[in-house]
């Protein structure tokens, strides 16, 4: 991965190109900010780059790509570049009884995701490949166990050991200890890469060890242009989908392959409302059973899209139609309904909606969590601006 194949960021691959240039490379450096706003490719270019045999890269302010340490990178196949992330049991391997799930048993399925995905990956992308979407994936003991000894060895090629953790917030309380320890006492040379995009479940003292480097959202214009050219886009479609993708190219990505998605949760979202606002509870509570046969990625999607929704709402009750984000066969609803969400009551809206994509993403019956969040809706859709909650 090159930087300038990394989209916008101009001012973070300055930096970073500029702590190689001076001698100054963090040991232990956390990429972070939310999906689709390239921190992995980010971390794999910063890589590259390190590790790029070529004396001009520097006024160049680029790998070369060609020498044959970028080769290996292009295909992350350099013997001196190492990768760690959150697995589970899957179906896809099947391990002997009683072993682990750990890292390199799944890095064939890791590399094609990133190349399918252009670098630009979710966590759900990686659930999805490894056929374990109703798992909860670790970075586990054994993996911790892993990144010491592969450390201990001499690089092969690199002036540098590169161990890229990505997901790092999905590391087990039990595997943190073996993990500090390597941050605190790093072997020579050796440069650790971690990505995340929740940082406040990271935990505290691997946290402390890490030089942070925020990682923006795309600007517009850029995200723009990147889906006219990488998307392909025609200047219409490209522009309704850059607005809507909120500086992420993944979330553009998102909207060109699974527009059908989209258009079903927002229908999905309206007949909730209506149902909850009645209310009807027969509705509800087939709804309700139809969310329960729905597995977990899918109910957290329509969860932070109604999340999003509901922020539509309030930006047009505040009189702010700058700051929405729709299309616009979606006016007339938001329009509509924007007098039902208010400063009274969003706080509570968003409350109940972050509590239940906290309660699927722990396996509690989706069935029970919507039936519970439509009768809260129902009562908070009744709170007027004046009205104490």
């Amino acid at each position: 991965m090159l930087f300038s194949e990394v989209i916008g960021q101009t001012d973070i691959k300055r930096r970073l190109i500029r702590t190689v240039e001076e001698g100054r490379v963090a040991h232990a450096q956390l990429f972070y900010g939310r999906e689709g706003h390239g921190k992995l490719a980010l971390a794999l270019a910063y890589a590259q780059f390190l590790s790029c045999r070529d004396k001009e890269k520097f006024s160049r302010g680029d790998a070369c790509g060609t020498c044959p340490s970028c080769v290996k990178f292009n295909k992350l196949v350099h013997p001196d570049l190492h990768f760690i992330y959150p697995v589970a049991e899957s179906k896809i391997i099947k391990l002997p009884n009683g072993k682990k799930p750990e890292s390199t048993a799944y890095v064939a399925q890791w590399r094609e995701m990133i190349f399918e995905n252009n670098y630009y990956i979710s966590l759900n992308d990686w659930y999805q490949k490894l056929d374990i979407e109703r798992k909860q994936a670790s970075i586990n003991v054994k993996d911790c166990s892993n990144i010491i000894s592969t450390l201990n060895y001499s690089s092969y090629e690199s002036d540098y050991k590169i161990m890229l953790i990505w997901m790092i917030e999905k590391l087990n309380y039990q595997a943190a200890p073996k993990l500090l320890k390597i941050l605190e006492e790093p072997p020579e040379n050796t440069i650790f890469l971690l990505v995340a995009e929740q940082i406040d479940q990271i935990i505290s003292t691997i946290l402390s060890r890490l030089h942070q480097v925020k990682i923006p959202k795309i600007e517009d214009a850029v995200l723009l242009e990147a889906c006219r050219t990488r998307l392909g886009l025609p200047e219409d479609k490209a522009r309704e989908v850059s607005h809507l993708a909120k500086g992420s190219f993944k979330e553009a990505m998102k909207f060109r392959h699974q527009a059908d998605v989209f258009e079903k949760n927002f229908n999905k979202f309206v007949k909730w409302m209506r149902m909850c606002w009645t209310p009807d509870v027969p509705s509800i509570l087939e709804f309700t059973n139809d969310q329960g046969k729905e597995n977990r990625e899918q109910s957290k999607q329509f969860l932070r899209f109604g999340l999003e929704a509901l922020r539509n709402c309030l930006m047009l009750n505040l009189k702010q139609e700058n700051l929405v984000r729709m299309i616009e066969s979606e006016r007339e609803f938001y329009t509509r309904f924007a007098p039902f969400v208010n400063r009274a009551n969003i706080s509570l809206f968003t409350d109940e909606f972050n509590k239940a994509i906290h309660h699927i993403e722990r396996n509690v019956h989706g069935g029970m969590i919507y039936l519970d969040l439509s009768l809260t809706i129902s009562k908070l859709l009744r709170i007027k601006e004046n009205t104490p909650a």
